[in-house]
């Protein structure tokens, strides 16, 4: 399957790092097989917006490919496209699903203010640290997410220790109050998990991150930085404002297990 879109171009590289990425031609299979839980680390990537009467045909789809392993209890369709088209949306909220519209965000000069703290690059163990501060500032706060995002910390300290990504973070103290990642993928960078602990917000730290990790990355010869915004949100502006501009939009939708409805 040919895919145009820069989000799922980068997503894919990423799954590639950790899991299993299987092209039947017409989609592709993304399986993380270390954490069968993972929302978006299982999923389906489909060549279109589903349209009306083709939401069941990918639930089979997927039921096919990956619903065998009773661990896996979500269907996940993440859509080709760079123009925001949901399709089917009725037929998709009829089927529980619940639907993700992003700016996908580029820049090729990340500019911003020192940040008033010290920036340092963070050894693989203190990668570790990250998963306690994104659950700490996450919407859910439940001991399945932390074990996720711990989960998710021990993949970023490989790729660290690969070589592959770099972290950066801000400490006050022994706590790690912000931090980002970046992942090459060839002569592109993806951002992971910008995050800022919510009484250090509103002072640069993460367009200072942001800024740091980008003049890294074009130093080592990446063209081209990407991030993954929530279409409309805070996120987006912050990144507009150090020289992101986006540059189209992504879809996807998932049928979240009970009893949570996100995550």
């Amino acid at each position: 399957m040919i895919v145009r879109s820069l989000a799922l171009t980068t997503e894919l590289g990423l799954a590639t790092t950790r899991g299993r990425i299987t092209d039947r031609g017409d989609y592709i299979v993304v399986e993380t097989p270390d954490d069968p839980g993972y929302y978006y680390g299982n999923l389906l990537v489909i060549p279109a917006p589903p349209q009306v009467g083709e939401v069941a045909y990918w639930m089979r789809r997927f039921g096919d490919e990956l619903g065998k392993n009773p661990a896996i209890r979500h269907v996940t369709l993440w859509w080709d496209g760079i123009s925001g088209h949901v399709g089917a949306a009725q037929e998709l909220d009829a089927a529980g699903f619940t639907i993700d519209s992003s700016v996908v965000m580029t820049a090729s000069e990340v500019v911003a203010p020192p940040a008033p703290a010290p920036i340092v690059a963070l050894s693989p163990e203190q990668v570790l640290a990250t998963a306690e501060l994104d659950f700490a500032v996450g919407d859910r706060h439940d001991e399945t997410y932390r074990e996720f995002l711990h989960r998710r910390a021990r993949w970023h300290r490989t790729l660290v220790e690969r070589g592959t990504a770099r972290f950066w973070g801000i400490f006050d103290g022994e706590a790690l109050v912000a931090s980002l990642g970046l992942v090459t993928l060839g002569n592109l960078a993806r951002y992971q998990d910008v995050q800022t602990a919510v009484a250090y917000r509103k002072r640069g730290y993460a367009s200072a991150l942001l800024a740091t990790a980008a003049r890294d990355a074009f130093s080592r010869g990446v063209e081209q930085v990407v991030l993954i915004a929530t279409a409309g949100g805070e996120g987006e502006r912050v990144y507009a404002r150090v020289g992101f501009r986006g540059i189209e939009r992504t879809v996807s939708a998932c049928r979240y297990p009970p009893p949570f409805s996100g995550g």
